[in-house]
């Protein structure tokens, strides 16, 4: 689980810095499409959910306590209701809300049933 942890964890700080990025490219900017803002700002506090839950995941690695799952489980259930409310102006924001609720609740699934609570 602690591999796991860290590669989901580094993935997360990735994929958030590509959505910072996708909201100033796209959403602000309009480079690619016409500007939304609602689509932009929607995408921006997902990266930061992002960044949060990846930072976490990846501070509290090596911990056998369910604190670092509970934070990510809100954070990321929070990330997909945010996800599921952009998708209605890009529909990329449906995979991005997929991928934080799965992360969220898989691990911390995964976390109780092999029960490292100690």
């Amino acid at each position: 689980m602690r591999i796991a942890k860290l590669v989901v964890g580094i993935l997360l700080l990735v994929l958030a810095a590509w959505l910072l990025v996708d909201a100033i490219v796209n959403g602000i900017l309009g480079i690619w499409t016409s500007p939304n803002y609602i689509y932009a700002t929607l995408e921006i506090i997902l990266s930061g959910l992002f960044i949060g839950a990846g930072v976490v995941y990846i501070v509290q690695e090596n911990n056998p306590f369910l604190g670092g799952d509970i934070t990510n489980l809100i954070l990321l259930i929070v990330g997909g209701i945010i996800g599921i409310a952009g998708g209605f102006f890009n529909n990329w924001m449906f995979l991005y809300a997929v991928i934080s609720l799965v992360v969220g609740i898989g691990f911390f699934i995964w976390h109780v049933k092999i029960g490292e609570n100690v």
